[in-house]
């Protein structure tokens, strides 16, 4: 890749990285009372590790994503929920610099709960490897129907330069968050 697209590669990626960085996070469990502004139903945290088929290089190509993530949820609104893992499958043209995909995920709720939702990037930076990314969507089915997601990950890529090999880059893992908000009354677990 010639030095300038690097430099302007990496530019992007870092005012990416940045914004994701420095976004506002969560707000605790909160409603108005008069039906206006969303509610934390949910707030999550864990970690989270991805597998990539094939793995990443610099050139973009279609890829699959596989992630498991498990996570601890000490913010919820009107639910006993406490945790889950979930796992999904997602996929787009994807490189080691930038790339969003679309998929699914599927939560396992501690007392035998599930839900499903459907995602997709809204922000996806991953220079050398490392994942920045922030994912909408809406839960599809199972516990909090209708309810909006939002997951942040952020993936350390374990070596550096298997974005230039041949095979390319083929598992990440690292932090992650979940939230889970609707607009106007809870649908509490």
């Amino acid at each position: 890749m010639p030095t300038r697209h690097l430099r302007k590669a990496w530019s992007i990626a870092a005012a990416i990285l940045l914004t994701a960085v420095t976004a506002p996070t969560a707000a605790p469990a909160s409603h108005t009372g008069d039906g206006g502004g969303p509610l934390v139903l949910m707030a999550c945290a864990g970690t989270v590790a991805a597998t990539y088929t094939p793995g990443l290089t610099y050139v973009p190509k279609p890829t699959a994503v596989s992630s498991q993530a498990e996570v601890g949820c000490p913010v919820s609104a009107g639910s006993r929920l406490t945790r889950a893992t979930f796992g999904g499958s997602s996929s787009g043209t994807l490189s080691c610099l930038l790339g969003p995909a679309s998929g699914t995920l599927t939560f396992h709720w501690d007392k035998g709960k599930t839900s499903t939702a459907a995602i997709r990037s809204v922000v996806a930076a991953r220079p050398n490897g490392n994942v920045v990314t922030a994912s909408t969507g809406r839960i599809t089915s199972g516990v909090f129907t209708g309810a909006l997601v939002v997951t942040e990950v952020t993936l350390l890529a374990s070596g550096l330069t298997d974005c230039l090999t041949p095979k390319g880059l083929s598992s990440a893992s690292g932090p992650t968050t979940v939230t889970i908000t609707r607009a106007g009354a809870p649908g509490a677990a």
